[in-house]
């Protein structure tokens, strides 16, 4: 089938572009703080709701593109139009409209037009070129009731989710890509196969945009009573650090997280294929890796004085023996992407790395990538709360630390390889090639968002490349 194309809108919308270029760069979405942009154009629109003879609002799904000097992104905007603003949606107001007599807000703050995108999925819409499409799963599921009520999740940066009834969610991806989005994708290929460590997908919201598909939104299952897999990890540090008998809970924990992973990576080779590592890919990893490390280098210099161990340490890669699967993966796993509910752990978000190309999220890798940055994350936790913490004897914070990071750790590598029927533990110069390849990520995201963290990741890398006696507690 055929995806639609996004039409214009059909009122004026003069004034708006400059609007959006007053509020934009404010967004916590926006990915292009510290950058001039030299354009704001709104090149597609769609009117989803429209109430505004009766007093009501206006919704309407927007494309823009932000041009700068060496570039150009794309974002979807919900955009929402009222004759009136309510008091109650002043904070999400954007600007004003004098021609056309309204106030233009963010459409994500209006329970009203976020029902009306709900209940377009439910009922399987094509609205002005843009579908608003259920999923086999959601059939059933989705049920809209008249006066549901919505909230956005205040935590996200890079996308926009929004709950509804405690029983479904929403996430609106603002910087798209062209071709279908890999969330959407992986959700569908593991919805086919059953697997109970997802948010079931329900529906989505699909159109076409220079003649290629565009994912502007996802509906999953919402897991109302699940705990995020990064606030069960700092909660565990800290009582280790009090010095509070430990909780075997959250090890045990640690052990089913693993054993989840390797589940979805199972499901995902089967659904959408496997194939084997070979001496040539090892080699091209092993230069992908050199690349990401000099590109870092120049965004962070402090990196260069372990530039020679970090490169030995990707060269040794090729040591390793072919034949490792290779399939598609999360690409971007950490704490942050899991839940656990009384029942099981839920992965979530499989956009793969934010900053990273379509081609680069779409390619298989080894399922060692995901297990890397869940490892990272395990470190990065215990290294938070070293870092924002006030500990009487700094030296056995850091014991108790690196203790905790030890056991959760082997924790999940055992639950992976007792459900993946093989230890990562024995591709080791692979995998600490990841977890360094991680770090190095760590470091120019740290550099570039927040210099005062830097530190910890750099530790991170002189300790994985070993360059000095560091301990592993103050890693990610």
């Amino acid at each position: 089938m055929s995806r639609p194309t996004i039409t214009a809108t059909p009122f004026r919308t003069d004034g708006l572009a400059g609007a959006l270029a007053s509020w934009l760069p404010g967004a916590r979405w926006f990915a292009g703080k510290g950058r001039e942009p030299r354009r704001i154009e709104i090149v597609r629109a769609a009117s989803f709701a429209d109430d505004l003879d009766r007093g009501g609002p206006r919704g309407m799904l927007a494309i823009v593109v932000v041009q700068y000097a060496d570039g150009a992104d794309q974002y979807l905007v919900p955009l929402g139009f009222r004759r009136e603003l309510p008091s109650g949606l002043a904070h999400a107001r954007i600007g004003a409209l004098p021609g056309a007599g309204l106030v233009v807000y963010d459409a994500t703050a209006d329970e009203e037009l976020n029902l009306a995108l709900l209940r377009l999925i439910a009922t399987d819409q094509v609205r002005h070129d843009v579908r608003y499409g259920i999923e086999p799963r959601g059939e059933h599921a989705l049920v809209v009731r008249r006066r549901m009520q919505s909230r956005p999740v205040g935590v996200e940066q890079s996308n926009t989710s929004i709950i509804f009834g405690e029983r479904y969610v929403l996430k609106l991806f603002r910087r798209l890509i062209s071709g279908e989005n890999p969330d959407v994708e992986l959700h569908r290929a593991l919805n086919r196969t059953g697997n109970p460590h997802i948010a079931p997908l329900l529906g989505a919201i699909e159109t076409e945009h220079a003649g290629a598909p565009v994912t502007l939104g996802a509906l999953h299952s919402f897991a109302a009573d699940a705990v995020d897999g990064w606030r069960l990890a700092l909660d565990d540090v800290a009582a280790e650090l009090a010095g509070t008998a430990p909780d075997r809970t959250f090890t045990e924990d640690c052990h089913r997280l693993g054993g989840a992973v390797a589940a979805v990576h199972a499901d995902l080779a089967t659904v959408l294929g496997s194939r084997r590592m070979s001496a040539v890919d090892l080699r091209r990893l092993r230069d992908v890796l050199h690349a990401r490390l000099e590109a870092t280098v120049q965004v962070q210099p402090a990196l260069a004085p372990l530039r020679d161990r970090v490169h030995a340490a990707y060269d040794a890669v090729t040591g390793e023996p072919p034949g490792l699967p290779v399939h598609r993966v999360h690409g971007d796993l950490h704490l942050g992407q899991v839940l656990r509910t009384p029942a099981r752990w839920l992965l979530l978000d499989f956009e793969g790395e934010p900053s990273a190309e379509l081609a680069e999220r779409l390619a298989p890798h080894p399922p060692l990538r995901d297990v890397a940055g869940m490892l990272r994350s395990f470190d990065y936790a215990a290294a938070y709360q070293l870092h924002t913490g006030q500990h009487r004897d700094p030296a056995e914070a850091r014991r108790r630390a690196a203790r905790w990071t030890a056991r959760v750790r082997g924790e999940f590598l055992r639950g992976y390889a007792a459900v993946a029927g093989a230890d990562p533990r024995a591709w080791p110069r692979l995998l600490t090639a990841y977890e360094l390849d991680k770090a190095i990520y760590e470091v120019g995201y740290e550099t570039r968002n927040r210099p005062e963290w830097t530190q910890v990741p750099l530790r991170a890398v002189r300790a994985l490349a070993g360059a000095d006696g560091a301990d592993a507690g103050e890693e990610r």
